[in-house]
């Protein structure tokens, strides 16, 4: 299923409903499929429902020239939820999915209920570090998604309730206990895990289910 953005490009979704949806974000050079289906999270939170969105630029949605900060990506993902008919969610973020889901929870107060987040600390995001990422992801092009996030941080105090998770490894997300610390937010190791293979973790899938239990 395809939403429309305000500035006519398509985003790719999907949706299930459930009784407590959780919305799916990934990150940079990826998708809903790699991150979120393949690595059996869409499984795991089959009991709840789940709406997964490709970012625009990646996946299936459209790759228009501009439209890339986190702000723009987190009013795409809106209209994804109202396009879904999801009122309320908790979402599950990796990388630089992260930041689209704090700027979500900040642009549409009441409509995220909880937040966690996978594989990101506190560093604004960094043009190397993405490059590398999309190198070893075989992404295409995604310079003008690099302009655009280069720099962003999570700003300002946590929105809603958060979570962090990262591996032991990943040196994107290697400020995250730190970060967590200094928000008063519970953070979760996921062991000897790199920026690359952590989302598949079987604890944060439980991490994230027990935060939203809460």
């Amino acid at each position: 299923m395809f939403a429309t953005a305000g500035d006519g490009a398509k985003i790719w979704y999907d949706a299930a409903p459930g009784p407590a949806p959780v919305l799916l974000v990934h990150g940079f050079a990826s998708d809903s499929e790699s991150t979120w289906v393949r690595t059996g999270w869409v499984r795991a939170l089959a009991d709840r429902g789940h709406v997964l969105v490709d970012l625009r630029g990646h996946g299936q949605s459209d790759r228009p020239a501009s439209g890339y900060s986190p702000q723009s990506l987190a009013q795409d993902v809106l209209t994804v939820l109202d396009e879904a008919g999801a009122s309320t969610v908790d979402v599950v973020t990796y990388s630089m999915g992260g930041l689209v889901g704090w700027e979500l929870a900040k642009l549409a107060p009441g409509r995220v209920r909880r937040l966690a987040l996978g594989g990101i600390g506190g560093r604004p995001a960094d043009r190397a570090s993405m490059q590398r990422v999309a190198e070893a992801l075989s992404a295409g092009d995604l310079g003008s998604c690099i302009d655009e996030v280069e720099g962003c941080r999570l700003d300002g105090p946590p929105p809603v309730p958060v979570l962090f998770a990262a591996g032991d490894q990943d040196d994107i997300a290697s400020d995250a206990p730190e970060v967590a610390a200094g928000f008063d937010a519970p953070f979760v190791s996921l062991g000897r895990r790199h920026h690359l293979n952590a989302v598949s973790s079987r604890r944060f899938k439980e991490a994230a289910t027990e935060f939203f239990d809460r």
